[in-house]
């Protein structure tokens, strides 16, 4: 009994992997729209706490959005590789902003992922929508399934290019600013990064 007790759960988890990764093979990703958008306010808050709520007056954010539908099945874990393109401040060149989220738990249906580029560093650059092309690639297991990318201000392929200086840490994905838990029922859950996981340890 002793050694059932920890063999049983090992086979039904190995199942479950197994099972997952089969489904996963027919999932299909459509990308409907990708889209960059700088009339985003920060949302305001009522609280009720003894501390002071000032919130200031809402400041604009730059918020690069891609709407996309799954089909076929649960996905484990779908990676989203958000760029945007945009003028480096002060200088001729261009460069590329990056992040990468992972979602987790995946149903059928419907979706929206959004990055943001904080007011601060919209403001210091200058930075509006109009300005930037954006692009997403969609991977499962490592694999690409999906890519899409607009193509204003550059040349067609400009995110699967290396002619340009990649920039990570400036875009934040939706769980690191104040948007988080407006409609949270309608956002998918994403996972934590392996630093935050060595911290908890």
């Amino acid at each position: 009994m002793k050694y059932l007790k920890y063999i049983l759960p090992a086979l039904l988890l190995a199942q479950l992997g197994t099972s997952a990764l089969a489904a996963e093979k027919e999932v299909t990703i459509k990308i409907k729209r990708i889209y960059v958008d700088d009339n985003v306010y920060t949302p305001y808050y009522e609280i009720e706490t003894e501390q002071d709520n000032n919130q200031g007056s809402a400041q604009r954010w730059v918020r690069l959005a891609v709407e996309y539908s799954t089909r076929g099945g649960w996905i484990n874990e779908l990676t989203l590789l958000h760029s945007a393109l945009a003028s480096d401040h002060g200088n001729s060149k261009q460069v590329i902003l990056t992040e990468e989220v992972t979602y987790m738990h995946i149903g059928e249906g419907n979706h929206v992922s959004y990055v943001y580029l904080h007011p601060n560093c919209a403001k210091r650059y200058t930075v509006k929508a109009k300005q930037l092309d954006s692009a997403v690639t969609f991977s499962i297991n490592g694999k690409i399934v999906a890519t899409k990318e607009t193509a204003k201000h550059a040349d067609k392929g400009w995110s699967e290019g290396s002619d340009f200086t990649v920039h990570s840490g400036h875009l934040l994905n939706e769980s690191e600013t104040p948007f988080w838990f407006v409609n949270y029922d309608y956002k998918e859950m994403i996972k934590k990064s392996s630093t935050h996981n060595e911290h908890s340890k």
